[in-house]
């Protein structure tokens, strides 16, 4: 076991051993490492005492003892995929049941999604986006992922439709104009909330499934009608609620539906904290009390991050300013 807390997380009532775990699911880092941190930077707040691997053509795989942390190669360096508490490792095993009685005791209780069906239980802290794999029978506790594979509401269930029925709908809809699709989703939009944001989060889910390549759906000047058309559910979603605006624009991002410089404007639009008043893992407690501003600054952090992965192809150099500063913060971020 990687001994010590997280950080300046403070755990009370709970046993030295489960506060390993708990620290875990509330700051989602190990001693401050998480999925952001390079190879070197994780040897630095965790130490050399590893075994480390290579898992396929540019994946790096490092073990330490119950921590695994993945990188993938990107450029001349590597990207974080993940950081991982293999729980099932622990003599006595640990029960769900004993995790989340001291994660409601300390106030951030977990949330349970739908279970995979080959015999798991899923678990998940949405804030520091952390999931929990649990045995379907024993209810030991297996493994701890940030960040997480699946995720609470309609992202971690199954879609209602079959794959072809969602490409019928979004086939539909692209050739539509912005008025025939408000009233077509005014027809068909399901009353009930709940049922509103599932139908809307798998709209959208046919629909980046279906976009063709960046180069392929540019048509003339301004923006296609698969751009167009994601933009519009991506707006839906949010206002759905099945994504906040952080999720938003790192879907933007992700599916290039804006052009470098505006897609790194919303970035830093979206950041809901200036980079004099944000949170740091020196100057705040992962305390129920400061869960608005831990939260601020893990949004901060997703969206910078975001955004520096364009930064190659920026061309306003105030943007490009504003992002190096906050990459500056990157290691400091909850």
């Amino acid at each position: 076991m990687v001994p010590g807390a997280v950080g300046p997380l403070t755990v009370r009532q709970v046993s030295p051993g489960m506060a390993f775990f708990t620290d875990f699911v509330v700051a989602g880092a190990v001693r401050g490492a998480d999925a952001t941190s390079t190879p070197a930077e994780v040897t630095g707040l965790l130490g050399d005492a590893f075994v480390e691997s290579r898992t396929g053509p540019g994946q790096l795989l490092r073990c330490y003892e119950l921590v695994e942390a993945a990188w993938e190669r990107e450029g001349d360096g590597w990207r974080g995929l993940y950081v991982t508490v293999q729980a099932h490792r622990v003599k006595p095993p640990l029960s769900v049941d004993d995790l989340s009685t001291a994660l409601e005791r300390i106030g951030f209780p977990l949330v349970e999604v739908a279970p995979d069906g080959v015999g798991c239980r899923r678990f998940v802290r949405a804030d520091s986006r952390v999931g929990v794999l649990v045995d379907e029978e024993s209810g030991q506790v297996l493994a701890m992922t940030a960040p997480a594979w699946f995720a609470p509401g309609p992202r971690g269930e199954p879609s209602p439709w079959s794959r072809e029925a969602g490409r019928d709908r979004f086939r539909h809809l692209v050739g539509l104009g912005a008025p025939e699709r408000e009233a077509w989703a005014r027809r068909r939009q399901p009353d009930e909330a709940d049922e509103a944001a599932r139908w809307w989060w798998f709209l959208w889910v046919a629909c980046r499934q279906l976009l063709p390549d960046e180069g392929e759906r540019r048509f003339g000047h301004g923006r296609s009608v698969w751009e167009v058309l994601g933009l519009w559910l991506l707006g839906a979603c949010e206002g759905a609620g099945v994504l906040d605006r952080t999720g938003v624009v790192c879907e933007i991002v992700r599916y290039g539906l804006l052009e470098p410089d505006a897609a790194v404007r919303a970035c830093l639009d979206a950041i809901p904290v200036s980079r004099a008043d944000v949170a740091t893992r020196e100057s705040t407690p992962y305390a129920r009390e400061n869960l608005g501003a831990v939260n601020a600054s893990r949004a901060a952090k997703r969206l910078s991050l975001a955004a520096g992965q364009l930064l190659p192809r920026v061309g306003d150099p105030a943007l490009r300013a504003e992002v190096e500063a906050w990459l500056e913060l990157r290691t400091r971020l909850m």
